[in-house]
């Protein structure tokens, strides 16, 4: 909310980013912190971890606040920490797409759209194409898709309703 956002800019010294204004960072002594804020959601990283615990008291002392521990699930994107790596997955928001459009049992296809596809304005919902649109936060592999079909999302048509849901059957076969 406003009054926290202007709390880390102000009291905790932190400075918005020019290409997110969302993103926060403090560079003090060679430590940066960083927090991401999404609503009433924050996320705070960095190295030092005795200065992200005086950064989460000063906002506890100022803010109400639930400190979660470890990242789990920010923004409808799930955290999973493996000893070598950390990874990102919509599993379970990509689940929910499936179930709401009705198709939890489709055949998965190993591309999101035929290559020899055609598309034009006078050839679908706007709801699922942003759909697409937010998971391409995680998975690239969409990014053409989702930017095809958004082109005709002011007047999407049958065909734009068939075209996304061959995208939501590669989803359904490549989530993991």
């Amino acid at each position: 909310n406003k009054h926290r956002v202007l709390g880390i800019r102000r009291s905790c010294r932190f400075r918005m980013t020019n290409s997110d204004n969302s993103l926060y960072i403090r560079n003090k002594s060679n430590n940066p912190i960083v927090i991401i804020l999404y609503v009433d959601d924050l996320v705070i990283r960095g190295k030092d971890l005795a200065e992200i615990n005086k950064v989460k008291s000063f906002l506890s002392s100022r803010f109400e606040m639930k400190d979660m521990q470890e990242l789990h699930y920010f923004i409808g994107i799930e955290v999973i920490r493996t000893p070598i790596e950390i990874v990102t997955s919509q599993r379970h928001y990509i689940l929910n797409l499936l179930y709401k459009f009705g198709i939890t049992e489709c055949k998965p296809v190993s591309t999101p759209l035929d290559q020899n596809l055609k598309l034009n304005a006078d050839s679908g919902t706007e709801e699922l194409i942003g759909s697409f649109i937010y998971l391409t936060i995680t998975r690239l592999d969409l990014s053409y898709s989702a930017g095809l079909l958004s082109q005709f999302m002011q007047k999407p048509q049958d065909i734009h309703l068939d075209c996304a849901k061959r995208v939501l059957r590669y989803v359904n076969g490549t989530m993991d």
